[in-house]
């Protein structure tokens, strides 16, 4: 590995992770086979938290986010949440653009709250009100790097046709 510029190995069964991913229709099918395969772990002497009988897959997704340089936030309505990709350093005009090219172009600020701020205080309650009033609720203007987990509102102003 290090004589190819280094990076991280992930050990992983193909055929297992295959045999999760057929049963995952059938729960109870699902939980008897990871049994089945903590059982021979347990035979052949292995313990430990490395030795935990789990899909790498979502080890394998953060892995290849982190090799990237990827990083996702979030936008939330009153008929959805969702969650956009962006490249690490990506100032909020550019994430805007992610979500409509005329963000990017008339923006005028991001209101942002982190995600684990958001978890943290929202206790149940829709809305960022707690945010808000635990001062975890700011605004940010063109030169704002967006951090990992944000959760945005883009405020924009565009006009009909670009100014030339």
């Amino acid at each position: 590995v290090d004589e190819h510029g280094g990076g991280q190995i992930i050990p992983m069964s193909c055929e297992f992770e295959q045999e999760l991913m057929d049963l995952q229709d059938d729960k109870e099918a699902q939980k008897a086979f990871i049994q089945e395969c903590d059982d021979e772990v347990k035979k052949m002497g292995l313990t430990g938290p490395g030795f935990a009988v789990k899909s790498v897959v979502p080890r394998l997704i953060r892995s290849g986010r982190q090799s990237l340089c990827l990083q996702s936030f979030y936008t939330a309505g009153p008929k959805e949440v969702r969650a956009w990709t962006i490249m690490k350093g990506t100032l909020a005009p550019q994430a805007a653009g992610v979500i409509h090219t005329d963000f990017e172009r008339g923006f005028i600020k991001a209101e942002v709250a982190n995600f684990d701020d958001f978890k943290a205080l929202h206790k149940g309650e829709k809305g960022m009100a707690k945010v808000k009033e635990a001062g975890k609720y700011r605004q940010e203007g063109k030169t704002y790097v967006m951090q990992d987990g944000d959760i945005v509102v883009f405020m924009h102003n565009t006009t009909g046709s670009k100014k030339k």
